[in-house]
This record gives C-alpha cells, structure tokens and sequence, in this order.
C-alpha cells in the first residue's frame, strides 16, 4: 500500500513537468523534424520533397564553410576556456585574501547580457578608436591599428576571445569546487614519496577533477557550437561571411530566405553533430575515469 501511494506520489509530481516537457519541447521538435523534409516557406501550403533538403545542405559550399567554422570555434572555445579557467581555478583556489572578490570579478561576464557584451567590444576593439589598439600604442609607443573584427583573418579568433572571456566564471567556479573534493590525504602522501607539484597533479588532482572537466568541456562545446547571438550582434556574420555560424547560417535561412523547410533541416543538422561530439567526448572521457587505455 505505501509502495503505491509513493509510486502515484511521484507521477503526480512528474506529471506537470513531463507534460511541459512534451508541449513545449518534444511536440516542436517533432513538427520541425517533419517540416524539415518538406519545401515549406512559412506560410501556404507545401510538398513533401524527402531528403532533397538535406541533400542541398552538404552541396551548398557556404553552409559547408559555415560548419567548419562552427567546429572550429566550438573546439577552440572549449579547449581555450578550461585551459584558462583550470589554471586561474588553481590560483583561485589558494588562500589568498582577495580569493572572493576575484571569484566575483571572473563570474561578471556571464551575468552580463551577451548583446550588452558584444556592443561594449565591438567598441573596445574597433580598428582607429577601440581602447584595445589606443592601448597598444600608448604600450609599444607606435601607432597600432589592428582591425580585429574588420578582417576574416582576425574575426574569428576575436569572437572566441569573447566567448571564451564569457565562459570563464561558471567554467571556473565548477573547477573550484572539483578541487576542494581532491584529496588531501592523497597529496601529503605523494609529498612525503617526494612527489613535485607536477608529478601531484598530473597523478593525483588531474584524475580526481575529471568529472568536471567532463561537465567544463561539454559547457564550452555547446556553447561554441551553437553560438549565434555573439557573432551576429558583434558582425552580423562578416566580414565578408568570415564569422558566420551555423547559427547564423539557420536564422538567413528562416526569416531572411523565407525557407523554413530547408532551415529546419539545417537545424536537425547542427542538433545532430552536437549530439555525435558530445557521445564521442563523453565515451572518452569515462574510459579515462574508469582508467581503461
């Protein structure tokens, strides 16, 4: 008796979650799964056209170039920020005595709208008036003009300084609290067999806070790969198209070409490299945990 009352408890509790679940996620999903083999323009009636869309994806060379970038900035983004955020985690995880303000200071960014953040930057880096370049001439004492986001040679690397920049508070608070759980027990034992602080973390700290260096990677690869609203308020996808994502790429299709069938195929397209990077990094990752070679 008390096992099905605990039982109808639960479905009660679950029901009105699960039930926003499908509204509001599964049923979209659904009906943009089905629409994306269709040639639907957003309006009117439409045809069911197959695979035609997802064929024209992978031959059209400005959608291919826009999901290597995408992959690039992904990975680059990732692999920036928790390089960063492990080592400044380390440092903020010291006793020192301006520790919480400085935790403060690294979480701003995230807090700060991205929109909001992209126009303070584009600002701070803009070729003849940015304080980035006036700040290198006053340093180097010779006049400095860098068009950081005016080239495609400079965009790109730019708009993952930012991301990376944005990441950094949660990234870093995640690290902070991996490494208050490594064992202290652990480390003076290392220290007394004369192991060096290198030698401790690579051994000791390093596979202790592989969970959140799972979780901390995942985070900078969503976030890379799903980027849009940073390159689009910073360029607007250029110049020349040099930053433009698959995000980007998706939101021309629906409401600048009125295709929404072929947006929506674009769409499960990017949801689906998204889901075959996680799986691969996640697989790697816990043979790592588990200590399988």
């Amino acid at each position: 008796m008390i096992r099905k009352q605990m039982f109808w408890t639960g479905v009660a509790f679950i029901t009105p979650v699960l039930a926003l679940q499908i509204l509001f996620l599964l049923v979209p999903v659904t009906v943009s799964l089905v629409y994306s083999f269709t040639n639907w323009r957003g309006i009117g009636t439409y045809q069911f056209i197959g695979l035609d869309n997802y064929r024209s994806i992978f031959s059209d060379a400005s959608y291919i170039n826009s999901l290597r970038r995408t992959i690039v900035i992904g990975f680059s983004t990732a692999i920036a920020a928790n390089l960063l955020g492990l080592m400044l985690a380390i440092l903020l995880d010291q006793s020192i005595k301006t520790g919480k303000l400085l935790r403060l200071l690294v979480y701003v960014p995230n807090i700060i709208p991205v929109v909001v953040s992209a126009f303070i930057w584009r600002y701070l880096l803009d070729a003849n008036t940015g304080l980035v370049n006036l700040g290198l001439s006053k340093l180097l004492g010779l006049p400095v003009v860098i068009p950081w986001i005016d080239t495609p040679s400079y965009v790109v690397p730019s708009v993952v300084t930012i991301a990376v920049w944005q990441l950094m508070g949660p990234i870093i608070i995640i690290y902070i609290a991996a490494l208050q759980g490594v064992s202290v027990d652990l480390l003076e034992a290392a220290a007394i067999d004369g192991a060096g602080a290198i030698r401790k973390f690579l051994s000791i700290t390093l596979p202790a806070i592989a969970p959140g260096i799972t979780v901390n990677v995942l985070i900078g690869l969503a976030n890379g790969i799903r980027i849009f609203d940073l390159p689009w308020a910073l360029t607007g996808g250029g110049p020349a198209g040099a930053s433009e994502t698959l995000g980007i790429k998706i939101y021309r299709y629906a409401f600048q070409s009125a295709n929404l069938g072929y947006a929506m195929a674009s769409a499960f397209t990017l949801t689906c490299l998204a889901i075959c990077v996680t799986v691969v990094f996640v697989r790697l990752v816990r043979r790592y945990e588990l200590g399988v070679t």
